[in-house]
């Protein structure tokens, strides 16, 4: 004859096994939402911002008593070459300045009239997203318009250089030049300057 389990210890080993099932189920559903996405958004976007800088007139002035701006005078500079510049990789993204270099063509600049641009913290910043060209800018001293005839500087405070996009090549970051005087921009001064290469001085001084 067969004989059953003590009905007393097989209502102790029942609900026990239940508490097993119970908790491994729990703690497999536990280990699968640590390896659940925590959300479906999509990637962060990158963004890069480029600051308003400004030269300096007494950046400018060093560069006349070295004589480079008197007429007649061998390597005359005529144009300005600027690069891009930061002082700490790590927060490029929002530091970014520029540096800038005087010299009589595309090739041929003084590396020791080398001036770095401030940031100025009175212009708005540009961001930027996406495709970007970080190449040197020039733009000639004829279109800032701020030597006279005789090398000399005419009177104002600061060339302030505010970043945009190309206009010809959107993924080039260049500069709209503001020559700044008590404050004020000399509406009749100043211009944009442009991407080199592709755009240099010589032969493109426009």
């Amino acid at each position: 004859m067969l004989k059953l389990p003590n009905p007393v210890r097989l209502n102790r080993i029942v609900p026990a096994i239940a508490a097993i099932f119970l908790m491994t189920f729990l703690f497999s559903s536990c280990a699968d939402d640590k390896k659940a996405p925590l959300a479906a958004d999509s990637p962060e976007k990158k963004e890069f911002k480029m600051n308003c800088v400004m030269l300096s007139r007494a950046q400018m002035q060093a560069w006349v008593d070295s004589g480079w701006t008197r007429p007649g005078a061998a390597g005359k500079i005529n144009t300005l070459l600027l690069q891009f510049y930061t002082a700490d990789a790590s927060g490029i993204a929002s530091n970014m300045q520029l540096t800038s270099y005087p010299g009589s063509s595309a090739t041929d600049f003084k590396t020791s009239g080398n001036a770095l641009l401030a940031i100025d913290t009175t212009c708005k910043a540009k961001t930027f997203s996406g495709k970007i060209i970080l190449a040197n800018n020039q733009i000639s001293f004829d279109a800032l318009k701020v030597f006279n005839t005789d090398g000399t500087l005419k009177e104002f405070d600061f060339i302030r250089f505010t970043p945009q996009s190309f206009s010809q090549i959107s993924e080039y970051i260049t500069f709209n030049a503001e020559v700044i005087k008590a404050g004020v921009t000399e509406i009749d001064l100043g211009g944009p300057t442009k991407p080199c290469p592709p755009f240099c001085c010589p032969p493109e001084c426009e």
